[in-house]
């Protein structure tokens, strides 16, 4: 009975370690990336966005060379792809699309955010976002 406080909060700690690898196993399933990777046309684009695994995360950044923000939000986009390896980062060129007069200077740079097929958020013009 005297020790019985100690145990109970050494169990307790086991049981949370426990729990906490078990979460982190549950998360960590599926393809890992780690990195931004550079797509090439809309179609490659379309393919990527319809044939990823419906839980996997994808972040698209459309950008223009020449255009402000643009290279900083690649340099962002790379960090944060090593960081969270299991969100696929992408980035296309505007002009490579096939939809380039929707991604005019005015819009861009652009975070499109794809879950299963679906887009699920959008960021025009990040940078007056997000300075």
């Amino acid at each position: 009975l005297i020790n019985g406080e100690k145990e109970d909060a050494t169990c307790l700690r086991k049981y949370q370690k426990r729990c906490m690898l078990d979460m982190h196993q549950k998360l960590s399933f599926g393809p890992k990336y780690g990195y931004l990777s550079e797509l090439q046309s809309g179609g490659q684009f379309l393919e990527t966005v319809e044939k990823e695994r419906k839980t996997t995360t994808i972040v698209v950044h459309i950008y223009e060379d020449g255009i402000k923000g643009c290279d900083l939000l690649n340099s962002s986009l790379t960090c944060l792809a090593a960081e969270y390896c299991m969100v696929r980062f992408c980035k296309i060129k505007a002009s490579n699309t096939g939809a380039g007069d929707r991604f005019s200077s005015d819009v861009l740079p652009t975070l499109l955010v794809y879950r299963g097929g679906e887009l699920v958020s959008n960021f025009l013009s990040v940078t007056e976002q997000f300075n």
